[in-house]
């Protein structure tokens, strides 16, 4: 008969690989049947398998928390005790740690800040601890380890602490508390003390980049201020990663939601004042990059829009969304770090208004909705160009006022302008519109526009609705014209003055001509009276200056001439 013998610590290959003990070491799986005996190897093997099949699984999974491991934090008193102290209480849940493993725990877990204290100490050592003791800020952290467990654990008071390794022992996976440091300076005290929301506020923003998944597998699940061993308050949304990417991102945006929440509950105030206050007191130093926002920081969304709280430095711009897109749209958008809300730095943030699928349309905000301070900044503008046109009417008065276009034919008016003038000036073209003429004009001309017409926007928004918008209260505003100026401008002066020298040169030319005329017909009047004395002197048997062609032209009058008969 063959010898057959069952080899118990013996493991199969698997997986088609040889019997190389390295090689095959974490994926060998026991040959199991009915009545087996099986030892700590045998369950030692049996874990390394399993945990080596999932390893391949977990590889590619983001390291947090899967489900569970919520917290609760608060001082109890100790039993038997007249003190008290700090007790964390976890409940169940699921994780995978930054070593790839899964930190697992099914029943609830308690634990009193002493112990958890007393063990961090003794785990790093007071030695690496200046101050000798908790100081800081920290996270709460689930670890997954192996301890050895004694079998009976019954003990007499004078046995050994340690195990006794002729008894039956074996090792068991356990998930318990840790601390993590985050920051440990005095400065950390002083700040988680002064604003706990600030504070942490500052810590996830500034750290977003930061691997806070330990190599030992720690995951983080809260986070705690420690004044010297003393808590001083625990967070259990700053701490807690979710199992998925960016966890940085979605713990700092849980926690700034967390925050808007506890400091706007119950935000539905009717005093205008208590509500801006309540606004004035809210304080974050980073906002996350995509998230939802309480409509108090909004006012008049359906009319004129108007923000607050954000500050002047940052740009803020309004778009509509559907409902069902918001989830999705904070989940793409997230991973963009943070908005800086202290430090100028070109932020510019868009707020999404959510509205029903029923009633979003992709142009439900194609028209501009309307700036209520432009608004009230164009009644101050027109009023200051209509002031700089009246200014300007008056100048132009004291210059150009009662021009005729026959100013521009004389001579002077030729060499200035050239001839008449189209326009003396492009200001000349009319007084400036008022802002009433200008918003209904605006509204007259949507009610052509293509979207208007075909139904899409029946009822524009204003300024594009029949409502023109009120000018700023408390202000006056003039628009009257200058009064009319009749006296004539200087280039009306100019032009008559140099017409009226003109018209004397002209004069003087003529009259100077006349008296060079009279000057020549004297001259032709003495010539005759010289050629007619000569000829009286011949007629008289004279001498040319004796005298007496002037008594024969003295006798003139007197003298009848007869004709001669000639000589037959």
């Amino acid at each position: 008969m063959t010898n057959r013998s069952i080899r118990l610590h013996q493991a199969a290959p698997g997986n088609g690989l040889a019997a190389d003990p390295l090689q095959q070491q974490g994926r060998l799986r026991l040959n199991l049947f009915a009545g087996r005996s099986m030892g700590e190897r045998e369950f030692d093997i049996l874990q390394s398998y399993t945990e080596q099949r999932l390893a391949p699984l977990l590889c590619g999974h983001a390291p947090g928390i899967i489900h569970g491991f919520e917290v609760a934090a608060g001082v109890v008193p100790l039993e038997d005790s007249e003190t008290s102290d700090w007790l964390f209480r976890v409940r169940p849940g699921l994780a995978v740690g930054g070593d790839g493993k899964i930190v697992n725990m099914i029943f609830p877990l308690d634990q009193y800040w002493r112990t958890q204290q007393t063990e961090y100490l003794d785990k790093r050592g007071r030695q690496l601890n200046p101050i000798g003791a908790v100081h800081g800020i920290y996270f709460l952290c689930v670890i997954r380890e192996l301890e050895a467990v004694d079998k009976s654990g019954q003990f007499a008071a004078c046995a050994r602490d340690e195990l006794d390794l002729l008894r039956d022992a074996r090792i068991e996976t356990v998930t318990r508390l840790t601390l993590q440091p985050v920051w440990e300076a005095n400065e950390a005290v002083a700040a988680a003390k002064a604003d706990r929301d600030l504070t942490v506020n500052r810590l996830l923003a500034e750290h977003l980049d930061s691997d806070w998944f330990a190599a030992d597998g720690a995951v983080p699940i809260g986070m705690l201020a420690v004044e010297n061993d003393q808590v001083l308050w625990f967070d259990a949304v700053a701490g807690r990663f979710p199992a998925k990417a960016k966890a940085n991102y979605w713990t700092f945006l849980s926690h700034a939601t967390q925050t808007i929440q506890q400091h706007f509950d119950g935000w539905q105030l009717a005093d205008a004042a208590a509500r801006q206050t309540l606004i004035d007191s809210f304080k974050l130093a980073y906002l996350p990059a995509a998230g939802v926002l309480p409509t108090l920081f909004l006012e008049d969304v359906a009319g004129l829009p108007k923000t607050h709280w954000f500050p002047p430095h940052l740009q803020v711009e309004m778009a509509p969304i559907a409902e069902s897109q918001v989830q999705g749209l904070v989940a793409r958008e997230l991973p963009r770090m943070s908005i800086d809300l202290e430090n100028v730095g070109g932020d510019r943030i868009r707020l999404l208004l959510a509205v029903p699928d029923a009633d979003y349309r992709a142009d439900l905000l194609d028209l501009p909705l309307p700036d209520w301070q432009m608004q009230q900044d164009l009644y101050r503008y027109a009023q200051k160009a209509h002031d700089s046109w009246k200014d300007w009417v008056v100048q132009y008065d004291a210059l150009f006022n009662n021009l005729r276009p026959a100013d521009f034919q004389t001579s002077e008016g030729k060499r200035l302008f050239g001839g008449v003038p189209d326009k003396i000036d492009t200001e000349a073209e009319g007084q400036p519109i008022t802002p009433e003429l200008f918003f209904s004009r605006l509204i007259a001309s949507s009610r052509d526009w293509q979207t208007a017409a075909n139904g899409i926007n029946p009822q524009l928004p204003a300024p594009y609705t029949e409502t023109v918008p009120p000018p700023p209260a408390g202000e006056t505003f003039d628009w009257s014209a200058p009064p009319a100026s009749e006296a004539d401008g200087l280039l009306k002066q100019y032009l008559d003055a140099s017409l009226q020298i003109e018209r004397t040169e002209q004069l003087i030319d003529d009259l100077a001509e006349l008296l060079a005329l009279y000057a020549d017909m004297q001259r032709s009047q003495r010539q005759q009276i010289d050629h007619v004395s000569l000829s009286f002197s011949r007629l008289a048997g004279g001498l040319p200056g004796d005298g007496s062609g002037l008594a024969v032209a003295r006798w003139l009058p007197d003298i009848k001439f007869a004709s001669k008969t000639p000589p037959a």
